[in-house]
């Protein structure tokens, strides 16, 4: 059974990349695309070139937890993929939340009464 919640399948990842729209700042690039999904989607990509699998990891913890804190501000709809950049590993929690937040709002897909 595939989580509805998670982009998990490389087609996923490739539709939203080529279809979505891109959003960047120097921590994180995002590409959000709106879809017929009764839901919101999350696919997370961190490359080899941010180093080795612990500041992998630790990015990739820190986008899971912000999105989290995030879920219940974001309106649903859309498949999101966040995409960590090196300078991410040394963000706390809490300025990764608030960057991200920041990149969604841009996006438009933050609701606005928070």
């Amino acid at each position: 059974m595939q989580d509805p919640e998670k982009l998990k399948k490389r087609w996923e990842f490739q539709r939203t990349y080529q279809n979505g729209r891109k959003y960047w700042n120097p921590n994180f690039v995002i590409y959000v695309l709106n879809t017929d999904f009764k839901g919101l989607r999350l696919g997370i990509t961190v490359s080899k070139k941010t180093g080795k699998s612990v500041q992998r990891n630790r990015v990739k913890r820190l986008i899971r937890e912000s999105f989290r804190q995030l879920r219940p501000k974001i309106k649903i709809g859309y498949d999101v993929v966040v995409v960590g950049r090196t300078p991410a590993s040394r963000l706390t929690c809490q300025e990764a939340r608030n960057t991200l937040a920041h990149l969604f709002q841009k996006a438009g897909i933050l609701n606005a009464k928070d």
